[in-house]
């Protein structure tokens, strides 16, 4: 084929031409941009159910072109085969982390990635997470109550769902939680702009108030260590750390402490919202949690599947044929959870939500030596949510007309959740 082709779109608005590269079939060309699109932007988790059944693969031309892999057998693959598909992001526009550092360890593939990440294994360990049950459980229900005393109408992410997983990750960090909303604003511009022209510009931008403010951080937290004040917060904790024998270098802990400060702020909070928008606009569902908390367990996991958020990427390191296409060195992947969460190859009836589903394999928290260290933490803050909240506020609904507003991106979900109680 020649190396120009026309986009079949599924935007409502794709270039009419656009750059493709002679190895891709014209067939399988479509546009995709998961940042802009408006069909993205309406449905940040199932917009890609149509396509996964039409294809395994399809390349789109967006953001200099990347390979779409649709389906839940073959997302895992990509996620366990490092050697073949680097979490580097080679070629990335922005640069790697996108404030130009790369991000560890979720940016290097095996066997460094394995060194860096058992500094933070611990941290996110189910016997640390669970001393920390009780915390999380008083702050959740503080919020609630302020939540009930102020009316009856509220905007559940503000009021609620950027509340909680950001007051108990900031005091983790060793940050104010006083800056949330600055923190909170950095990472948006992070996670949910484009990567190119004005987006990209704002990314970079944000990256680097970040890098400068992390920096200074991880500075303090030095000059404490050395005069003798204790802490125990993870840039603490990374300061005394060691990787082959050799504390990590200032450079080493920012680069972590900027992993941690994007992951930690961002998509706890899109699970809440996905999540209760939910069980807002389906009774039934939340009176199965009403009068049996035992099914709450079940919920998390049917609810990070029917909502998965996350869009993931790899680099090809080499040429390849996968899922049936030759991929060329350098190639993008990009995997995007929820068309593997919802495909009728591995869960049966996939677009019923069913809080008794069994097994539930779904890749909410990727696979591979890249799954999502923050897991167990996050399991935690949504039960304590789904328990609190359904005692003390068992009816609410999305207010009549709410116009609710939606992003994808890196991370799906609301930028707002209108909810009228009782």
């Amino acid at each position: 084929m020649s190396e120009h082709a026309t986009a079949r779109p599924v935007s409502d608005t794709p270039p009419e031409r656009v750059d493709v590269p002679a190895h891709v079939p014209a067939e399988l060309v479509h546009w995709v941009d998961h940042h802009n699109d408006e069909v993205v932007r309406r449905d940040p988790v199932g917009f890609m159910d149509e396509l996964r059944e039409k294809h395994r693969v399809f390349y789109s031309p967006a953001y200099e072109g990347f390979w779409a892999v649709t389906r839940w057998a073959d997302q895992r693959e990509v996620f366990q085969r490092s050697d073949d598909f680097s979490s580097s992001p080679v070629g990335l526009p922005g640069g790697p982390g996108y404030g130009g550092l790369k991000m560890l360890p979720i940016e290097l593939d095996p066997p460094e990635h394995k060194k860096y990440r058992a500094l933070i294994n611990p941290v996110f360990g189910p016997r640390r997470v669970g001393t920390m049950e009780d915390h999380i459980r008083s702050t959740a229900v503080d919020l609630i109550e302020n939540i009930l005393a102020s009316g009856d109408e509220i905007e559940f992410m503000a009021a609620y769902a950027e509340q909680l997983p950001t007051r108990i990750f900031t005091e983790m960090l060793g940050l104010p939680f006083e800056e949330h909303k600055k923190f909170i604003g950095w990472v948006r511009v992070l996670l949910h702009s484009s990567q190119i022209k004005e987006g990209l510009a704002r990314k970079r931008e944000a990256g680097a108030e970040i890098t400068a403010y992390l920096t200074d951080l991880i500075d303090r937290r030095a000059a404490d260590i050395d005069t003798g004040v204790d802490s125990d917060d993870i840039i603490t904790l990374l300061l005394g750390s060691e990787v082959d024998g050799e504390k990590l270098t200032s450079d080493e802990v920012l680069r972590m402490a900027f992993l941690l400060f994007i992951a930690g702020l961002d998509s706890v909070t899109a699970a809440h919202g996905l999540f209760f928008r939910f069980l807002a606009d389906n009774p039934e569902h939340r009176r199965q949690i009403v009068e049996d908390e035992d099914v709450i367990d079940g919920a998390i996991e049917e609810l990070l599947r029917y909502n998965s958020f996350v869009n993931d990427a790899r680099t090809v390191t080499h040429d390849l044929e996968f899922a049936g296409v030759a991929m060329k060195k350098g190639d993008r992947v990009w995997l995007h959870s929820g068309a593997a969460c919802r495909d009728p190859r591995e869960f049966e009836d996939p677009l019923t939500v069913d809080f008794l589903r069994r097994p539930n394999r779904h890749l909410a928290f990727a696979a591979g030596p890249h799954r999502c260290a923050g897991s167990n933490l996050a399991r935690l803050e949504l039960k304590i949510s789904l328990q609190e909240w359904h005692r003390r506020i068992p009816d609410y609904r999305v207010k009549e007309g709410a116009e609710i507003e939606m992003h994808c991106g890196g991370v799906g979900g609301l930028d707002t959740l209108p909810l009228v109680l009782g």
